[in-house]
């Protein structure tokens, strides 16, 4: 093989193992004719193996690196027949130019908003990173030599390799270290001032590491067990092997992560302090809400919360943790209904290698592991079967978990938020959920109204949810037809805050005009407002005169003092008010 294919098929394997690595971040070659080559076979089948011409062909006529920070709506994108599926948020990318024969761009792609504005803030280093990428696969030729060729690609390696925040080395058959970073020194205790010794001096010979180097054995983002100055890591490993048999030239690529690097790296996706500002409304009962919040977000204690479903209950959690002193570190969440009775069980507490069939090699660490330190969710918590009701209770009591399979305990520092929409003293009840888990879950209770009880913000959340889709679709909405917002108000909203969104979503796709009207309703709300010319003339009063109090008693609250206020504004006596609020049962 010559050295400049085998440079570039390292550069390949780089490529893909740090897109394994990070799992919302994929680093693509691109070639001239738009092939997609040194990526995941995932990103490749989302792709249909092809990127998009127009964009190519800009990219190569500026000659210079581009970001694209609003894929879907960038006018590059434009005409692409994936848009519709696109699920990146943002696109660093530098053009490829080799003796001006082949042409070409690599990229770094991202697929969440946390790691699009980490990323942002640091686009020179990106820039960097795929520059140097780039060095090495061009440079590969242009020394007279194979050893220098070698060793100028070697310290293009190395340079790429301290771009990564993860314990990142190669080194041969034989266990020279050839390239490693500074992760690498501080992990495994050794002098940076000195060459690395040999991997075997450092590496017990039941390691799985040497496994890669013995019988050619590759890891795609496995936990393995790493003993390192006898103590055991858990480590999340990826390795390639680049063989070529014959120039002898094989290269062995690692890369680690501890399982405190793993809770780092998704703590820098957890929301922070401004988390409070995202629960929307200006009423009363929204500002008794995040005062609560606030009040138990200091505390370590459980706590429960109480809503029907798309009232918000997940950003309650999320604001909770965003506000505590756990702000810097994991927040897990997962729904107990989605996940199956036999999988959940693995998710959550993780186990040993050789459990079950399918199990991965080294064992995987479960969610609480992973959560340790932070806060972990366990929404629809109604849902999880009563087998793991009672090991939940024990992890509550004991602040530990073992793994399936396994003897040792984990000591755990977490905090549980718990979630449902069910009636959980009627579960007790009907002995579907534990009693004593109940009590241990609803220390801190918090019960969110739903969207037909908290009237008093609707009007902040239609405009806001306006300003939003005006943003991220391209449209210029300006206002509002009061023919339009009496229909959403007169609605039930059994969908609640995330039926609203998607029914504001809908009419700003669909409207011709600045102005949304009623045409722009989806057709279920004009059928259940058409509805009520059924009742007769008293029971649409009595309608709209409950509406009109509970927006009141949302924005004033129901105290004395407040009564009196209400009573006073509407024109009537507080006794016709009392009345009419027991009347409603508001």
């Amino acid at each position: 093989m010559k050295i400049e294919l085998f440079i570039e098929h390292i550069a390949k394997n780089v490529v893909t193992a740090v897109s394994e690595m990070y799992p919302d971040v994929e680093v693509v070659i691109v070639d001239p004719s738009g092939k997609l080559i040194g990526t995941t076979e995932k990103y490749n089948q989302a792709k249909n193996n092809r990127a998009y011409t127009p964009y190519i062909e800009e990219l190569l006529r500026s000659d210079t690196p581009m970001i694209i920070d609003n894929p879907r709506d960038n006018p590059l994108c434009q005409g692409c027949p994936n848009i519709s599926t696109c699920y990146q948020t943002l696109e660093i990318s530098i053009p490829i130019h080799i003796e001006n024969n082949w042409n070409g761009y690599l990229s770094m792609i991202v697929f969440s908003e946390t790691s699009k504005k980490f990323y942002l803030e640091r686009t020179n280093q990106v820039i960097t990173f795929l520059q140097t990428i780039l060095d090495l696969m061009i440079n590969a030729g242009n020394s007279e030599t194979a050893s220098i060729k070698y060793q100028h690609i070697t310290n293009m390696m190395n340079i790429m390799f301290q771009h990564l925040d993860c314990i990142a080395f190669s080194c041969n058959r034989n266990g020279d270290i050839r390239i490693c970073n500074d992760a690498f020194y501080e992990f495994f205790g050794l002098d940076s001032a000195h060459e690395p010794p040999n991997i075997y001096h450092f590496l017990t010979g039941d390691s799985p590491l040497l496994s890669v180097l013995d019988n050619g054995v590759t890891f795609n983002h496995e936990e393995l067990p790493v003993v390192v100055n006898d103590k055991m890591n858990r480590m999340i490993v990826s390795s390639k092997v680049i063989d070529d048999n014959q120039d002898d030239m094989t290269e062995f690529l690692f890369f680690l992560r501890t399982l405190d690097g793993v809770r780092q790296y998704i703590a820098s996706d957890t929301p922070q302090e401004n988390a409070l500002d995202c629960i929307l409304g200006k009423s009363l009962t929204t500002a008794e809400l995040k005062s609560k919040i606030r009040q138990f977000a200091a505390s370590t204690s459980t706590v429960l919360i109480r809503g029907e479903t798309g009232t918000g209950k997940e950003l309650i959690a999320r604001s909770l943790h965003g506000l505590s002193p756990r702000n810097k570190q994991p927040f897990i969440t997962i729904n107990c209904a989605a996940i199956p009775d036999t999988l959940l069980e693995s998710e959550l507490f993780g186990y040993e290698k050789g459990t079950f069939t399918g199990a991965s090699k080294g064992g995987k660490a479960g969610l609480f592991e992973i959560a340790n330190g932070g806060t972990i969710f366990l929404d629809e918590i109604g849902d999880m079967p009563l087998h793991l009701q009672a090991k939940l209770l024990r992890v509550l009591q004991e602040h530990k978990v073992i793994r399936l399979g396994g003897y040792h305990p984990t000591n755990l520092d977490i905090r549980i938020i718990a979630a449902t929409n069910q009636d959980l003293e009627k579960l007790v009840d009907e002995n579907k959920f534990r009693s004593d888990l109940y009590y241990r879950l609803n220390i801190l209770p918090i019960k969110v109204l739903p969207l037909r009880e908290r009237m008093a913000d609707f009007d902040d959340l239609v405009f806001h949810f306006i300003v939003k889709y005006n943003d991220k679709l391209n449209k210029h909405i300006t206002g509002i037809d009061k023919a339009f917002l009496q229909i959403l108000k007169n609605y039930s909203w059994p969908g609640n805050v995330r039926e609203l969104e998607n029914t504001i979503e809908y009419a700003v796709n669909i409207a011709e005009a600045s102005c949304l009207g009623a045409e722009s309703c989806p057709a279920g709300i004009i059928n259940e407002n058409a509805a009520h010319p059924q009742l007769t003339l008293k029971e649409q009063l009595k309608f709209e005169e409950s509406r009109i109090i509970q927006g009141y008693l949302d924005q004033y609250g129901s105290q004395n003092n407040s009564i009196a206020e209400i009573a006073k504004l509407l024109g009537i006596s507080r006794a016709s008010l009392y009345g009419k609020i027991k009347e409603y049962k508001l």
